[in-house]
């Protein structure tokens, strides 16, 4: 079941548009696994431009390693809006307020849009995401930063201990099946209204025990988060997945600070998608 509100979009130009989730990578875990529905609210993109070419299904698969939150996403009325980040590094050393200092870097302390209590962004690729970030004088994450985030200077595997707890992330919803002929129709009403339906987000920060040893919330669950491969996978594409998405990890297994999807170019669109930004070294 889903916690309601519609699904956000805030973007840009959408590059190579794509069906949505399901594909393979290896990973920690069993079954596949993939997104939930959305009740409440109609679907409408906010921009986008260019059209949208099926790119076959997908998921959320992977291997193991990071993810990063953010940007443009689709549909339904949009909460929050998509403000947030307030960009730039401000004091030397310090990391602006709406970032969280992480090692000798800042982190988006929710996805984007970066808003406590706002839906995150959904239905992004990752150029969208960069441009998002960009746009606010910062950039998409790496995945050393996404994987730093999340296991904080202890290592953990979850970002809040040790082992997995059912509900404390929003990572463990039932799993709605795609319709992908009519996601490879977005941005047009039938690919918005699908990703809509199949949208499960939480607004961010609405659980507060889902938060890392450094206060960066959300990392697990709620919308995957592309970040920009820093470790070597099986296809080594120039981005990956990280963090998982509402419905648990492509293959079944919890998500956990490990768990990577490397199965599709950042081009790729797909309703769980989304982003959070990053800034430093400082």
């Amino acid at each position: 079941m889903d916690d309601g509100g519609a699904l956000q979009v805030e973007p840009s130009a959408p590059p190579a548009a794509s069906s949505a989730e399901h594909a393979g990578a290896s990973a920690a875990g069993g079954a596949p696994s993939t997104a939930g529905a959305t009740s409440g609210g109609a679907a409408g993109v906010s921009g986008a431009t260019g059209g949208a070419g099926a790119s076959g299904a997908a998921g959320e698969g992977g291997s193991s390693t990071g993810g990063a939150s953010g940007a443009a996403g689709e549909g339904g009325s949009s909460t929050g809006g998509a403000s947030g980040a307030s960009g730039g590094a401000g004091v030397a050393g310090a990391c602006p307020p709406d970032m969280v200092r992480v090692a000798d870097g800042c982190v988006d302390r929710y996805e984007a849009p970066n808003v406590q209590g706002a839906l995150p962004l959904a239905m992004q690729t990752a150029p969208e995401g960069e441009q998002w970030c960009a746009a606010r004088g910062k950039r998409l994450c790496t995945e050393d930063e996404w994987n730093r985030a999340c296991a904080g200077a202890s290592k953990l595997p979850y970002p809040y201990g040790p082992i997995w707890e059912a509900h404390r992330c929003d990572d463990d919803k039932t799993w709605i099946s795609p319709d992908w002929g009519a996601l490879a129709t977005y941005p047009a009403a039938s690919g918005v209204a699908e990703a809509a339906r199949l949208y499960q987000a939480d607004p961010s920060g609405a659980r507060p025990g889902c938060a890392s040893e450094d206060g960066v919330m959300d990392l697990t669950g709620n919308v995957a988060e592309w970040v920009v491969r820093t470790l070597p996978n099986a296809n080594d594409y120039e981005h990956v997945m990280k963090g998982c998405y509402w419905s648990k990890c492509y293959g079944g297994s919890n998500p956990s600070c490990g768990f990577v999807n490397p199965a599709h170019p950042g081009t790729f669109r797909s309703y769980e998608a989304g982003f959070r930004c990053c800034l430093g070294p400082l």
